[in-house]
């Protein structure tokens, strides 16, 4: 039970790293109602899945620490609700590597064959952050900001879904002694 806590204890900070991250990107794109252009937005449903993965690994996380202690909601509840959750994690994560690739967020340099500008729908910040005073340095370290936070997304994304198989796998095979013990 303890190992359970912990695993459970792990998602639920994964999560909540997740939620927040998402929130963040979500914000900082800008409303288009405000003058945001809705065809230049990011892969906004990207990143409000990740929102969604975020707020159900929470969810989830908080219902198995409250199987831990409560026995009517142990065994096939808890399964379900692992399994589900792992698909919809494993579909993030792929989502996420997907879209972001691999590259390098420091590149340093704005040229067209950078990671940076291939994956630029993915990582721009609002329109309406930045003036007509605003440098391209200044545009540059946003662009590469929400680059890394992309990136976090994605591993924590995958940490999640990792700490749901491990949580199943303990809810599978967590069976004390003789007894049988009940399946946490």
């Amino acid at each position: 039970m303890i190992v359970t806590l912990a695993a459970r204890g792990f998602q639920l900070l994964f999560a909540a790293v997740v939620l927040g991250l998402s929130v963040s990107l979500i914000t900082g794109f800008g409303p288009t109602s405000l003058g945001g252009n809705k065809d230049k937005m990011p892969e906004s449903t990207l990143i409000i899945y990740g929102a969604f993965c975020g707020a159900l690994g929470l969810l989830v996380s908080l219902i198995g620490i409250a199987a831990c202690f409560v026995e009517a909601i142990q065994g096939i509840i808890i399964l379900a609700l692992d399994g589900l959750s792992a698909f919809f994690f494993a579909a993030g994560g792929i989502a996420f590597a997907v879209k972001t690739g691999v590259g390098s967020c420091s590149d340093g340099r704005l040229s067209l064959d950078t990671y940076l500008n291939k994956h630029v729908n993915l990582f721009r910040p609002s329109q309406l952050k930045f003036t007509n005073d605003s440098s391209r340095k200044d545009i540059f370290n946003e662009l590469t900001s929400r680059c890394r936070m992309v990136q976090a997304d994605t591993a924590f994304i995958w940490l999640m879904f990792g700490m749901v198989v491990v949580t199943a796998a303990l809810s599978i095979f967590g069976k004390s002694g003789k007894r049988g013990g009940a399946i946490v």
